[in-house]
């Protein structure tokens, strides 16, 4: 699975039913980056849940043309060849981020963010699947983006999604310099111009300090309770 199917599919806007459509049968059964014409009894088949001697749960037509309309608006799929003008029987799509270039596999392992942490060279590919066409950011966005996070200690992603939330501050942050009357929240503020040197702003670095100070101090109450 490409990272870009695993952000497609872990959309709160995506059923469960049309996930398991596309991993347990779309994607299984494709050749390539295409999908078998569609046979829908054998999809409603493939979908059902069997009790027993009866079915406690069973896909109808209507409801299978719901479920591939869903996969088509997560953009997991692409419509190539429709037979039938009311639904999907006998069509095939291409499955639209199987094959997508440019993204390392999805690391599994989360860890909460740290002062020297970094975005890797997937960075401006990702930004390019988002949306955003320029990935070039200075040490300033890059330090307050980790201050932010440094104060939140419980929140845990893998690199992907930190690169992701970092992806969004600078595309907020775009959009800023675009429309100065926008209203400023959090740390999604206008960009300061970047230092000569290249390193973190003092105002950045004053932030990294304090988020630094406020994890320390949950750490040894975290450590008194315990003892």
């Amino acid at each position: 699975m490409t990272p870009a199917e695993y952000q497609a599919l872990t959309s709160s806007k995506l059923s469960h039913p049309a996930r398991s459509l596309y991993l347990l049968y779309l994607r299984y059964q494709a050749r390539a980056d295409l999908t078998q014409p569609l046979d829908y009894p054998e999809l409603g088949r493939a979908l059902a849940v069997q009790g027993k001697g009866d079915y406690r749960y069973r896909v109808t037509p209507a409801e299978l043309t719901a479920l591939i309309d869903e996969l088509q608006q997560a953009g997991l799929l692409s419509l190539t060849e429709r037979t039938h003008p009311q639904n999907y029987h006998g069509a095939r799509f291409r499955l639209a981020l199987k094959n997508l270039q440019g993204l390392a596999p999805l690391p599994a392992r989360q860890f909460a963010m740290y002062p020297e942490w970094r975005p890797d060279e997937q960075l401006d590919s990702l930004a390019r699947l988002c949306g955003l066409l320029d990935s070039h950011f200075d040490e300033t966005e890059l330090g307050e983006f980790i201050a932010y996070w440094l104060g939140r200690p419980e929140v845990f992603e893998n690199q992907h999604q930190w690169m992701l939330r970092f992806v969004r501050q600078l595309k907020n942050r775009r959009a800023l310099r675009r429309d100065p009357t926008a209203p400023v929240t959090g740390y999604q503020q206008a960009a300061a111009p970047a230092k000569a040197d290249g390193s973190p702003s003092k105002r950045a670095q004053e932030m990294m300090e304090e988020a630094r100070r406020l994890r320390d101090k949950q750490q040894e109450s975290h450590d008194e309770e315990n003892t």
